[in-house]
């Protein structure tokens, strides 16, 4: 017979007790989460569908990844939602002539998704054209609000495929590994691609038709207008990735304080010239706890690939040019999907962090580290700033930086920082309401900051004993 886990001393036998149930129940908790994902990615292809059929229904032109369809179905008896379908064949026989053996043994299961989706899609398109079949806007204005409603609906549906993180449609994978056979930048690349699908669809409508029919000015404005759409659609679909991620996360923290106590990560953010390191580093002697900061350098290359250098130069570097912002970028595709080198250093970066965090507790500075950490249950968040004079002085002392440049150098350096926060995590770097302590560290000594730092550990190491 079983012994009772709650009469038993021995802690593994507690372990053995707990293990088996938590793991199924864990593993339920997995299915339902993907049923979740498949049934928003669904809705996702409906919502995409319909932003295209109604910008496809204002007569200013259509989508890029759409227009050779369109311009097609124009001059044919065959449905538009017919010819995505069939371009979509074209588009996995092209992934397929791209990759090799092992290439195409490794992505199997996306290149045979793809089939079924594109059916969906097509019929998506179908429906969505036959529902809207009666709007037919006439003046210019209305053509223009019907095409940009359509592509605030069509980035609301991109936005839910990146919700549910599954898979991806045939354009973006066709991308993709472009991309990657390329090596080339997705968003370079997705650029190429928009534009070569216009300039087929413009030559398809003036052979088959003697004139240019389904693509217009609609299609460039399509182009431009739709990322920053999902931009701002984004973040306000946190409800939808909780709701998603149901009862995950407090399986996981019932069997991680089933086995052990669950380690307390610090994350600091801070201004260049505000002490963090030096904070930071004190802070993690004091406690014996191990201290992450250009360290992760090293473990990020080992992750990445790429060389310690690179991740030097662009951890924290973003593109500052906004047209390069809202073309360039690849808003469609999973962050964890794109190959550009910004995106793939943040998404190795996220791993190590992460894969630290659960070994034990740590004192970890910068890097987004307290988005990245936002679904653990033991952490404690500050931030560290000051005025410009301290920092000024911190930065000559401290870096070695030029005087008389140095007032530039660090608000040059506090931009890049505040924009790659923003990038990625979608939320304000400066806003208070991340952090669970902000100090100005040119009115607080760095003892009296360590000793408040410390304070919360320790307070939230006894919350965890009393548990």
């Amino acid at each position: 017979m079983l012994q009772n886990p709650y009469l038993c001393t021995d802690f593994k036998k507690i372990v053995c007790a707990l293990k088996a149930p938590l793991f199924h129940k864990r593993e339920i908790m997995k299915k339902r989460e993907l049923l979740k994902r498949y049934f928003i990615f669904t809705i996702a292809l409906f919502v995409s569908a319909l932003g295209v059929s109604i910008i496809t229904r204002s007569y200013l032109g259509t989508s890029p990844i759409s227009s050779i369809p369109y311009v097609l179905s124009l001059n044919t008896s065959l449905s538009m939602g017919t010819y995505i379908f069939l371009f979509n064949m074209v588009l996995i026989i092209g992934q397929l002539l791209m990759l090799d053996k092992e290439g195409i043994f490794r992505r199997k299961i996306d290149l045979l998704m793809q089939i079924p989706i594109s059916v969906i899609f097509g019929l998506f398109i179908d429906l969505t054209m036959a529902l809207l079949s009666h709007l037919a806007p006439t003046l210019y204005a209305f053509k223009l609000i019907s095409l940009c409603i359509g592509c605030a609906v069509l980035a609301l549906g991109i936005c839910f495929e990146v919700v549910a993180d599954v898979t991806m449609v045939s354009g973006e994978y066709f991308v993709q590994i472009a991309s990657l056979r390329s090596r080339k930048e997705f968003g370079f690349i997705k650029i190429i691609f928009d534009v070569s699908l216009v300039i087929i669809a413009t030559l398809a409508s003036w052979l088959l038709s003697g004139h240019i029919e389904g693509v217009r000015e609609g299609t460039v404005i399509a182009a431009l207008i739709t990322g920053p759409f999902v931009r701002l659609f984004k973040p306000l679909l946190v409800g939808i990735e909780r709701w998603e991620a149901g009862n995950s996360v407090p399986i996981q923290v019932e069997e991680t304080a089933a086995l052990a106590q669950a380690p307390i990560i610090i994350t600091i953010s801070r201004e260049y010239g505000s002490g963090g390191h030096l904070i930071g580093q004190q802070i993690a002697e004091h406690l014996g706890i191990p201290f992450y900061d250009n360290s992760l350098i090293e473990l990020v290359a080992k992750e990445s690939g790429f060389s310690e250098d690179f991740i030097s130069e662009k951890e924290q570097n973003l593109p500052s040019h906004m047209l390069y912002q809202l073309i360039l970028q690849d808003y469609e595709s999973p962050i964890n999907k794109s190959l550009s080198p910004s995106d793939a250093l943040f998404v190795a970066q996220s791993r190590v962090i992460r894969r630290l965090a659960q070994k034990g507790s740590s004192v970890i500075v910068g890097r987004c580290a307290d988005y990245i950490l936002r679904d653990f249950p033991n952490c404690i968040h500050v931030f560290l700033h000051a005025n410009m004079a301290y920092k000024i002085t911190h930065a000559i002392h401290e870096y070695g930086i030029d005087p008389e440049n140095a007032a530039h150098t660090i608000t040059q350096i506090n931009k890049s920082r505040e924009a790659h926060y923003n990038h990625y995590t979608g939320k304000r770097w400066e806003d208070t309401n991340h952090y669970h302590l902000t100090c100005d560290t040119s009115m607080i000594n760095n003892d009296e900051v360590c000793r408040m730092v410390e304070g919360l550990y320790n307070k939230k190491q006894q919350s965890e004993v009393n548990n």
